[in-house]
């Protein structure tokens, strides 16, 4: 995902073994939603097949998933959090 010329609004992170993609990928739908994005649910797939990239490259890590929104312009970035 590109990385937002916003501020965070929301920071989430989450193993990437746990079975905790469910849950942030509905969370991100569900900010998409309220922050006024015309396609939450296209936006929640790219993330997670951004969330699946970083799983994989850092099975044993954890993912630090961040989304932002302006105007309904809404960013989701999913990158592996440093240690």
């Amino acid at each position: 995902m590109a990385e937002s010329p916003h501020r965070v609004d929301l920071r989430l992170t989450i193993p990437a073994a746990a079975p905790f993609r469910t849950v942030a990928l509905e969370l991100a739908r569900k900010f998409a939603e309220h922050a006024g994005n015309a396609d939450p649910k296209s936006l929640a797939d790219r993330l997670a097949a951004s969330i699946a990239e970083v799983a994989r490259s850092a099975p044993a890590g954890q993912i630090l998933i961040e989304m932002s929104s302006q105007n309904g312009d809404v960013a989701m970035r999913a990158h592996q959090k440093p240690d």
